[in-house]
């Protein structure tokens, strides 16, 4: 141990004499040296007179710590003009490498003791953990570092790697909900035989979750073992979870009971330095050059590239992830199919409630056949509180409080309100249903082929393969790690050869220099994927979310797609929702070469690491739709800077608007018509004195022009300018107007009113009715007017008018 001049002597200083020689055996507080420095000082003389005087002031200096001297870097003489400059080096009898709870492991001393000797505390010694399953034994960085070496050179010689496990939705699943264990029981349910082999255990009451001995059911995702068997061959495994540490070892007395590929190496949230994210660092110190990661979110391993994600292994629908109620919620992928869960409905809770009316905390275990035998519950009180009373720099009790009643939220509501019954209730009703819709048809038909048997749908399906995907990626990347070591150990041939032909033997590279490095090879293996993709998202992300740091944006770029915010010439590929038509999926319909697919396409790819092609998941567009001119390159900068909906829809209206390509276009045209409308005609440009009449002829110009307007509704054939060019001659300017607005067909013709009188047309029709002039006087009034009665009035209200004109010209 170096030890250096400290902070807070009197600089500069010079050394008197050593007070010990080399290999002298020291002990703590010891003399080692003397030393002196000088300070001027104001003083009196014998006659009383002030003046500066320069005094030295003789110290020495203690040993702080036990040893022998091994080197001395001073001599009298010397001067230490500042702190930090290298005294003395003492060997001491223990170096304190390795503590456990402010403790030395190999003598005993503690390490959190201070005196006035003390320059750097001991604990400082050892500051890494790389323990599984504590937080309080912690080494010092040599003691890593030659631990890691170590592992690495252990790893090479077996060819492995190392793997990190994630437990719930990755490898398994887990519910509370005593649903399963009734299933369990009756063979004659349509679940039964994907449940028969689901365990349970219960955790004793830690007096933090009121939920007590409560069990969990746990389903292994299909083909577990045989996948563990064959990637124990190819990696060391550990298991690195959110999750509680007693649930995590009943978990792992489930799918590693033997204990022959994780044994001990577990590591959960009592262990974890924050409950939100994982960090490579908790376990491997400096180099994670040989680590990958498998875990269903990449959220909390802030998309490392070491992480290959996994499909969500969801087996009990509407269950979710029990041990993640306080992490970031995620984005469910929305996709042609809909989750069955999110079509159950919310019913009541038919558990029994406390007096004061909640839903009390109870033991499931009395009212349920046991799954496991009673010795199989775990979890003593005693050792959690013992977890938490050595979490060393943990984030307190108050932390793990909350985190319990989180988690306690989600256990009772999937114990009151029974997500999988509800939902196999409603398939329930559904078969039934369908079975009287054929038995009816059965009775009707000449053909009885005897007795019709009820077939019941199941709920849960033991049908995922999820495994297979990943394997196949683990072992590419083992391969191609191995693959690039194996080349980059060969070396020219050295040593005496290379003497004899007059070159110079080369240097023995470092380990690390040839070691490949995950964080590299497997980004360069994904982003071949989709090289040359430009996607732009619509209808996925969320208003208000940056599209580029969105999950989904960064996952598919991981995988060598750009991610565009607009539709232009250079996109490939639009991810839409497939339940809405969007402004950017109309925009990008027009151009032939832009596929239009739905999330699944993107999650297919991501998660089997190849280029899928897009024709199972292509959203279909009406033909109309397709090509036509996109209005040159049209970027609308509005539309994806933060989140990907459009600007129309951002206000939506309570009345659905059904209208087709060709409807939009016949209203597009129709208004273009009314705004491009003068107050003149060039070929009819008559003066209102020239359309006077009298009262007589124009009443009844008017009825005949009455007239002449329901049979042109009903003639197709007519054009608009045609009838107003038969009918300048007799008519005003007025009239001409009002008779092209009443005769023009219109999109609109039905009006729906929207709740809360919204004011918001929806259009019924897209084109005048059959038999519409026939059936106009039967129109219901409007503003309490019948159409007919209106247009009279309005023909009288004129002549009146003219009339009027006429009689003031005749007294001028």
């Amino acid at each position: 141990m170096k030890i250096s001049s400290p902070p807070g002597l009197r600089y500069p200083f010079t050394i008197q004499a050593l007070q010990k020689r080399k290999d002298d055996k020291v002990q703590r507080s010891d003399k080692l040296f003397t030393y002196w420095y000088e300070e001027t000082i104001k003083e009196d003389d014998k006659w009383g007179i002030e003046q500066w005087v320069t005094k030295r002031w003789p110290q020495q200096f203690d040993a702080s710590t036990d040893g022998h001297i091994t080197r001395w870097f001073i001599k009298p003489g010397t001067v230490v003009e500042r702190a930090g400059v290298d005294l003395v080096e003492i060997e001491e009898p223990c170096t304190h490498e390795t503590q456990f709870g402010g403790l030395c492991v190999d003598c005993g001393e503690d390490m959190t003791k201070v005196d006035y000797l003390t320059k750097e505390q001991n604990v400082s010694r050892a500051t890494v953990n790389l323990t599984h399953d504590n937080t309080a034994l912690l080494v010092s960085h040599n003691e890593a570092v030659r631990a890691e070496e170590d592992t690495k050179k252990r790893l090479l010689t077996s060819k492995k790697l190392t793997l990190i496990v994630d437990l719930d939705q990755t490898v398994i699943h887990t519910t509370c909900e005593r649903t399963v264990a009734e299933w369990q029981a009756d063979p004659e349910n349509p679940n039964y035989e994907a449940v028969k082999d689901v365990q349970g255990f219960q955790l004793a009451d830690d007096n933090i979750a009121n939920v007590a001995a409560n069990w969990y059911y746990v389903k292994m995702r299909p083909g577990l073992k045989a996948f563990f068997d064959r990637m124990s061959k190819l990696y060391e495994m550990h298991v690195y979870t959110m999750a509680t540490r007693a649930y995590a070892q009943a978990i792992m007395k489930i799918i590693d009971p033997e204990r022959k590929y994780f044994g001990d190496r577990i590591l959960s949230r009592d262990e974890n330095y924050t409950d939100k994210l994982k960090n490579l660092t908790r376990l491997f110190y400096q180099n994670t050059a040989m680590v990958v990661i498998i875990d269903d979110r990449a959220d909390v391993w802030q998309y490392s590239p070491h992480l290959v994600r996994v499909p969500v292994f969801n087996f009990f629908l509407g269950a979710g992830d029990i041990n993640a109620a306080f992490l970031p919620k995620q984005q469910e992928l929305v996709t042609q199919s809909k989750d069955k869960a999110s079509a159950a409905p919310s019913v009541p809770s038919k558990t029994p409630l406390a007096e004061n009316g909640s839903a009390s905390p109870m033991s499931v275990a009395s009212k349920l056949v046991e799954p496991v035998p009673a010795d199989a519950a775990n979890g003593d009180l005693n050792e959690i509180g013992q977890q938490l009373l050595t979490m060393a720099a943990g984030e307190g009790v108050e932390v793990l409080v909350q985190q319990a009643k989180e988690q306690e939220k989600v256990i009772i509501a999937q114990q009151t309100e029974r997500p999988l019954l509800q939902q196999q209730l409603m398939l329930d009703r559904e078969d039934a249903q369908a079975d009287d819709t054929d038995t009816l048809s059965a009775q009707n038909s000449d053909d009885d082929h005897g007795e019709h048997h009820k077939a019941r749908h199941s709920l849960l399906n033991d049908d995922d393969r999820g495994l297979d995907i990943i394997e196949k990626h683990l072992v590419r990347v083992h391969r191609t790690f191995y693959d690039e070591y194996v080349k980059a150990k060969a070396v020219p041939a050295g040593g005496r050869i290379a003497e004899l032909k007059g070159e110079k033997s080369p240097k023995k590279r470092q380990l690390n220099d040839i070691i490949p490095d995950v964080a590299e090879i497997m980004p360069r293996i994904k982003e071949e994927v989709l090289e040359g993709i430009v996607v732009v998202f619509s209808g996925i992300i969320p208003l208000g979310v940056d599209v580029q740091m969105s999950d989904y944006a960064i996952w598919i770029k991981s995988f060598g797609a750009e991610v565009a915010t607009s539709v232009n010439r250079r996109t490939t590929h639009v991810i839409a929702n497939p339940d809405r038509k969007t402004t950017k999926v109309k925009q990008a319909a027009r151009y032939q070469h832009i596929k239009i697919v739905n999330p699944e396409w993107m999650f297919q790819c991501c998660t089997r690491w190849e280029h899928v092609d897009e024709t199972s998941y292509i959203i279909p567009i009406d033909a109309a739709e397709r090509g036509g001119s996109p209005f040159g390159e049209l970027e609308d900068e509005s539309i994806g800077a933060t989140g990907d909906e459009e600007a129309e829809e951002r206000a939506e209206s309570p009345v659905e608007l059904d209208l087709t390509a060709d409807t939009w276009a016949s209203v597009d045209d129709e208004l273009a018509d009314f705004l491009n409308e003068t107050d003149t005609d060039e070929d009819n440009n008559e003066s209102d004195s020239d359309s006077v009449r009298s009262d007589t002829s124009t009443a009844e110009e008017a009825k005949h022009n009455k007239r002449k307007r329901k049979r042109s509704t009903k003639s197709a054939d007519v054009s608009e300018a045609e009838e107003s060019d038969g009918s300048a001659t007799s008519v005003s300017k007025l009239q001409r107007r009002k008779k092209r607005t009443m005769e023009r067909v219109t999109s609109l013709t039905n009006v729906v009113t929207a709740d809360k009188s919204s004011g918001l047309p929806s259009p019924e029709t897209t084109g005048p009715e059959e038999d519409q002039g026939d059936e106009e006087e039967k129109a219901l009034p409007t503003n309490g007017v019948a159409p007919d009665m209106q247009d009279d009035n309005d023909d009288a209200l004129e002549a009146e008018l003219l009339a009027g004109f006429g009689d003031s010209d005749e007294e001028a």
